[in-house]
């Protein structure tokens, strides 16, 4: 056994490493609904805790704990807050608003005229001028207000479309801090509460930045087994390459295996494309038709960067299929979003989006794949119910 295999070795067995495997392994409630990295779905959550009248117990805890933080954040651009503000407001009757004028999240305090508006970001990018948009609607909205927006995001990071010159100050903020508040309040909340609230922090410290003591297990194993833990890191491409590989000659054998499609089964034609991609890691597309279908009707399972499904049917066959399309009720043909000469056939006028089933290709799971099988046979029977 060479020295490189003996030492992944030792790492595989240690007790830091058996350590580290139970957070991948236990109880997620935010990766088993798959809502990870859901931006609505987060802010939704905070602004339910934010609230002190919802049904959380937590009463105005998290909200003092909010706004008093702002003076802790890293002050991006503009003049401060005072903190007297922020003091007198505390305890004070409060609005909480979703979604106002696009804004992600808004709190309005009338008694103190303070209003602090949180942009969340997970992973998504800004929109083109977006946070000196925001600005430029508060100050519109809030005269004679003091006004603050918080961007909020996994790592505390700074945003891009600020405007300098308005008076709105933009605060920095990351989900760790937000974790931390909730760890000190959340003794407050009833017992519902305090087990979601748990769940969150974990989801907020597993996936987003990163838990104290999970950082602690990874130094751990960083400094006693150097050279294994740089052996992983260097093939860690290569093992992601390698499961989407392997889930996609699963998919591949359960389309032509399981009883779901045992109907249609010796109909069945696959087309495999894969590539290498410095952007994707690996690109994999099967693109699956019936014999029976008229010419360019195919259903595209795929990973690039999403991994997902849609049935489609290139320019060149439009017409061949223009029947079919009136019945779905898509014709004239939809043009698929970021697919060159593809055109949706599905009665689903909303597969822009619904047409993913993971936002990471590359994180593809079981469960993933029982969705993606699902939607193809889905997809399949409705095209053959026209056919019909």
């Amino acid at each position: 056994m060479s020295k490189e295999l003996e030492a992944v070795e030792r790492l595989f067995l240690s007790e830091e490493f058996s350590k580290i495997s139970t957070f991948s392994t236990s109880f997620d409630l935010f990766k088993m609904m798959r809502i990870r990295s859901k931006e609505l779905i987060h802010s939704n959550i905070l602004a339910a805790l934010l609230n002190p009248s919802y049904a959380h117990g937590l009463n105005y805890s998290f909200l003092n704990s909010f706004t008093l933080g702002i003076v802790n954040l890293h002050l991006e651009s503009g003049v401060p807050l005072p903190l007297s503000v922020l003091i007198s407001s505390i305890d004070q009757n409060v609005r909480i608003y979703r979604e106002l004028e696009n804004i992600d999240l808004i709190i309005e305090y009338p008694n103190t005229k303070l209003v602090i508006a949180v942009e969340n970001k997970i992973w998504a990018k800004e929109q083109l001028k977006q946070v000196g948009r925001y600005q430029e609607i508060l100050l519109t909205r809030y005269p004679n207000h003091k006004l603050a927006l918080v961007y909020l995001s996994p790592n505390g990071r700074k945003p891009t479309t600020l405007n300098r010159d308005l008076e709105v100050p933009v605060y920095c903020m990351s989900y760790g801090q937000i974790a931390k508040q909730l760890e000190l309040v959340k003794s407050r909340g009833n017992e519902s509460a305090k087990y979601f609230i748990s769940q969150f922090i974990s989801h907020i410290e597993g996936y987003m930045t990163g838990s104290n003591e999970v950082n602690e297990l990874c130094w751990q194993i960083f400094s006693k087994y150097e050279d294994a833990y740089s052996q992983m890191m260097n093939a860690y491409q290569y093992c992601q390459r390698r499961k989407v590989e392997e889930s996609f000659l699963d998919i591949e054998s359960r389309v032509k295996t399981d009883a779901a499609f045992s109907k249609v089964s010796d109909e069945i034609e696959i087309i495999k494309t894969v590539e290498k991609s410095s952007k994707y890691i690996v690109a994999y597309d099967l693109d699956i038709r019936l014999k029976s279908w008229p010419p360019g009707l195919k259903v595209k399972l795929y990973k690039h960067n999403w991994l997902g499904v849609f049935p489609y049917v290139t320019g060149e066959f439009r017409d061949s299929v223009k029947e079919i399309s009136k019945k779905l009720g898509c014709y004239p043909n939809i043009q698929v979003k970021a697919w060159q000469d593809k055109y949706y056939v599905s009665s689903n006028l909303n597969l822009d989006k619904e047409r993913m089933v993971n936002s990471d290709g590359n994180s593809i799971s079981m469960e993933d794949i029982n969705t993606l099988l699902n939607k193809l046979i889905v997809h399949i029977e409705e095209i053959n119910s026209v056919l019909k």
